[in-house]
């Protein structure tokens, strides 16, 4: 026999099948919430200008940085259940990680000119109308509540999914922020609260945009995702009896909630038909434990090589005794 055997393997039967029974209704939960994303920030923007309210115009510029977000993130999504083709063999998955980072660039642009107003206003304070800022909140926390609320149901089975509503949640939290602010300039003249407010959301909005650059960073440089411990896959896959070592182990991420997998597998002199059983057992670990749906097994009999990381490292099972 050939000293290796390459098996490409697709343990992702029933997750594709209930990721295309959600298509339709993500689809159509993306579009009512961004309905709402843009009717409701268009009213806080201009009832904040009416109110002289800049923490309910940075509030309303979140919400539209939003609408925006939902609108690529739909395209994207649309996108991202396109085939694979000669051209992207891996599928348009990415397109959602290339969306987001737009939509962090537009989160930026929008803190920028929030800072600039808040530093303005700051200076030069301005009489704010207490009850039409209630009034603009309340409105805000409606339209934020709503939007969870659809997005709560698709959250189960997807992780973007699961991320727009907990952004949503987050910006219904702002929106009571501002909603208290209202009800404090009922009773004090504090005017310069307002400015400072909207500083405080402008903070807040940067802290989650970087932790989605990160999370974007990281899938385009096909670093190994969050939770997956490759010492703990490679003791996984050794412990299946007929394997002698598992290397050259690599795990990335081609979208939210899609990990593909490869290695080399050390197996005893045997033919191709022989491996069937144990290429089965490998992927259902990987699927059951790891979430994997697509894995990629090269079956050999000669030990890895220096440029195995996993050989090279102290400590790893197996490392010291087949590099």
């Amino acid at each position: 026999m050939s000293d290796s055997h390459e098996h490409d393997s697709c343990s992702c039967g029933h997750q594709h099948g209930a990721i295309a029974s959600a298509t339709d209704s993500t689809g159509r939960t993306l579009l009512l919430t961004m309905g709402l994303n843009l009717l409701i920030p268009l009213c806080q923007i201009i009832g904040g200008v009416w109110a002289q309210s800049m923490a309910v115009v940075s509030d309303a510029m979140h919400n539209l940085s939003d609408f925006t977000a939902l609108a690529v993130a739909y395209f994207a999504h649309r996108l991202g259940q396109r085939s694979p083709s000669p051209g992207f063999t891996f599928g348009y998955r990415r397109a959602e990680v290339l969306a987001a980072l737009f939509n962090i660039s537009i989160l930026f642009g929008a803190c920028l000119f929030i800072l600039f107003e808040a530093a303005s206003r700051l200076q030069n304070p301005q009489p704010v109308s207490g009850g039409l800022v209630m009034i603009l909140a309340g409105i805000g926390i409606l339209g934020n509540g709503l939007s969870v609320l659809f997005l709560r149901k698709e959250a189960g089975h997807s992780l973007n999914m699961r991320g727009a509503m907990l952004h949503m949640l987050a910006d219904l939290m702002t929106s009571v922020v501002v909603l208290l602010n209202g009800f404090v300039l009922l009773y004090r003249p504090w005017y310069w609260l307002d400015p400072v407010l909207s500083v405080v959301i402008v903070g807040f909005i940067l802290k989650n945009s970087w932790s989605i650059l990160k999370q974007a960073a990281r899938i385009l440089m096909e670093a190994t995702p969050p939770g997956i411990d490759l010492t703990e896959m490679q003791q996984a896959l050794e412990a299946v009896p007929g394997v002698l070592s598992a290397h050259h182990l690599h795990v990335w991420s081609i979208g939210s909630g899609h990990l593909s997998f490869s290695c080399h597998i050390m197996v005893p002199d045997q033919t191709l038909a022989e491996t069937e059983p144990l290429d089965a057992r490998l992927r259902e670990i990987l699927a059951e434990r790891f979430n994997v749906s697509h894995a990629v097994f090269q079956f050999e009999q000669s030990a890895c090589g220096e440029n195995d990381i996993l050989c090279r490292m102290r400590g790893i099972p197996g490392g010291s005794d087949h590099a």
